[in-house]
């Protein structure tokens, strides 16, 4: 397996890149696998060697793991973008989100920005990139699937422009606006362990109750008794999800079944 690095954007501080694995050969379908750590720390070098992009690698996929801006605030965006973010995670904090509100504000914004920019670029650059023209999958820990949930179903106003996943997969990481949920939409699956310790499993038994409400059927909500915030992707890798396949596996076939044409 291979992983070159490619600049798909440019901030007033700097560049930001991607690095893609893949196997070599032909075409591949595409996820895009956002790591975690709170929009405060992470890079894309922290996962070269994770077991879950070279188990989705060995799957027939490539991966594209684009680095994102961290630690932003109301200047790094227009004051009019930075007020309607703040109206929106007032929303969100209204209709009872328990997670930390520095996680569902401008930080997360700007990263929304960013992914939907290198999703872009993976478009734009599919025969250079060696990837299939087809449907674009996205998995996202923690942070990172805080920021996939969120392009899937966006709040709307500036949110709504943003290029959204053919298919998501969130680990240890709610649904932050679960009011934008709909009948018809992306389908997203979202894992998320009861002994999560950081990020509070009763914000995913909220959206799973919207979910329920509305009969969104392409939406899954799991949440394992014994399933981690700290080690999901060891978790993922190592447990069962039925008998005989474990959770990476089931990933695996969920990704592919819903990127196929």
């Amino acid at each position: 397996m291979s992983v070159k690095t490619f600049e798909y954007a440019t901030r007033t501080n700097g560049p930001l890149s991607l690095d893609l694995h893949h196997s070599g050969g032909g075409k591949r379908p595409l996820v895009i696998y956002l790591y975690g750590g709170g929009f405060e720390k992470g890079n894309r070098e922290q996962v070269l060697k994770d077991p879950l992009i070279k188990h989705l690698c060995d799957n027939g996929f490539a991966v594209a793991v684009p680095d994102y801006r961290l630690n932003t605030n109301e200047t790094d965006i227009p004051a009019e973008i930075a007020a309607q973010v703040n109206q929106i995670a007032t929303r969100a904090q209204r209709n009872g989100l328990k997670m930390a509100q520095k996680l569902y504000g401008v930080r997360l914004y700007t990263a929304c920005e960013d992914i939907s920019e290198a999703l872009q670029f993976c478009k734009s650059n599919s025969d250079k990139m060696k990837l299939n023209d087809g449907k674009i999958g996205m998995i996202g820990v923690s942070a990172g699937g805080l920021a996939g949930n969120a392009l899937c179903y966006p709040p709307g106003g500036q949110w709504s422009h943003f290029n959204r996943p053919d298919v998501m997969v969130s680990l240890a990481a709610p649904i932050v606006h679960a009011w934008r949920l709909r009948a018809q939409g992306i389908p997203l699956w979202v894992i998320h362990g009861k002994r999560d310790r950081i990020l509070p499993v009763a914000d995913s038994l909220s959206a799973q109750e919207v979910a329920q409400s509305i009969n969104a059927q392409q939406i899954t909500i799991d949440m394992p008794v014994d399933a981690p915030h700290i080690g999901i992707i060891k978790y993922i890798m190592e447990k069962d999800h039925k008998k005989g396949l474990s959770w990476a596996e089931s990933i695996s076939a969920f990704l592919s079944q819903n990127q196929q044409t």
